[in-house]
């Protein structure tokens, strides 16, 4: 009888335990991030083995096309919502900075000196342009003329439609310890602002390339260039040479109005609030540092160990990029970082500026990788 009972409960235990499911255990979901890259590619040119190519240059979006120069000494277009190939042209020279677009034009100079014009989408070369030395910034478009600094300290304006040099303006720098970086042009009003090496701010007339005027902005005894662009904010400017403090400038004379008690790494992020408009700025410590129009300190965080290289708005927040091979997601309001996406190299950077414009953010590094997130 206990044989009979036994037999019984081990098959009503087999019978339940089959009609039970087996546990599995729940997929975590993964998190919906703000950097999601929707492509990427590689754009490592051929090197010798400890010769490392590092990217200075930075990319353009325009009408659904990313634009980048390429180390191997081309230009290449890609379709910004899946990196598809537009076209590719050989420059035969390197690149130290963005294109620009201008109506049907993307124009763009490069380290052997040349300014270059192509249709944006075919690629084929309206003109170009040897103006004697490595053109170290993008070009800036004011009433059918673009401004451009070179290497050897020199301003050119040229014709945006034809490529011809209208005027160009030398400075001689006697220094010999510089960080042979240049700072994009900015135009106010009938006057051309440029940073220069030798720790200055020059503004040469628009029409003729005169100095109207030179503002000294460092009295170190080495590295002093004026290597961020100035910006201008309710007919006030703002620049500083590297490693010195931010100026506050009269754009009309050129006289200093305030110095700040902090350094910064690039122009800032105008931060627009219910209050009025607040300035945001990145330092080579890695802080970010938001202020009143007055260079008042409202808010001070420090989020990275590198230098803040760029800051643009992104998906309702801040994309901040770092010479540590990060991007940050920022709150605009609080400085707050809420994710990091790291570039996954050792040797990684961003040097360069980060293009966000038409809901995509794009992005080269040091190492030559592109990255286009949505």
């Amino acid at each position: 009888m206990n044989k009979i009972l036994g037999l019984l409960l081990f098959v009503f235990l087999i019978s339940a335990c089959s009609q039970l499911k087996p546990y599995m255990p729940k997929a975590e979901i993964p998190k919906v991030t703000k950097f999601s890259p929707v492509w990427i590619k590689d754009l490592d040119p051929s090197y010798e083995s400890g010769n490392l190519p590092i990217a200075l240059q930075s990319p353009l979006i325009h009408e659904g096309i990313v634009y980048i120069g390429h180390n191997s000494g081309s230009m290449q277009a890609f379709e910004l919502e899946n990196g598809k190939p537009v076209w590719s042209e050989f420059d035969g020279s390197t690149y130290h900075a963005a294109p620009i677009s201008y109506k049907d034009q993307v124009i763009y100079g490069t380290v052997q000196g040349r300014v270059i014009s192509r249709h944006y989408t075919t690629g084929k070369i309206k003109y170009s342009v040897d103006l004697g030395a490595s053109v170290e910034t993008k070009g800036v478009v004011h009433e059918g003329r673009i401004f451009f600094q070179l290497r050897n300290h020199q301003v050119f304006c040229l014709d945006v439609e034809t490529g011809k040099i209208l005027w160009g303006y030398k400075r001689s720098i006697s220094y010999l310890t510089t960080l042979q970086r240049a700072s994009v042009p900015v135009v106010y009003k009938d006057r051309v602002l440029v940073g220069l090496a030798d720790g200055t701010l020059v503004a040469l007339s628009v029409d003729e390339g005169v100095l109207l005027f030179e503002s000294k902005l460092s009295t170190a005894s080495k590295f002093v260039d004026v290597d961020n662009s100035a910006f201008i904010l309710n007919d006030k400017v703002y620049i500083g040479a590297v490693g010195g403090p931010l100026n506050l400038i009269d754009p009309n004379t050129g006289k200093i109005l305030r110095r700040s008690d902090f350094t910064v790494s690039r122009a800032p992020y105008v931060n627009p609030t219910e209050k009025g408009e607040q300035l945001l700025f990145g330092t080579p410590n890695g802080e970010l540092i938001l202020t009143d129009k007055n260079l008042n300190i409202l808010n001070k965080v420090k989020i990275s160990e590198g230098v803040i290289t760029s800051i643009v708005p992104f998906k309702q927040g801040l994309a901040v990029s770092t010479t540590t091979g990060e991007i940050l997601y920022v709150d605009a309001r609080t400085l707050v970082v809420s994710e990091k996406f790291r570039l996954g190299h050792a040797y990684s950077a961003i040097f360069g500026d980060m293009e966000s414009r038409e809901n995509y953010l794009s992005v080269l590094s040091s190492r030559n990788r592109l990255y286009t997130f949505h």
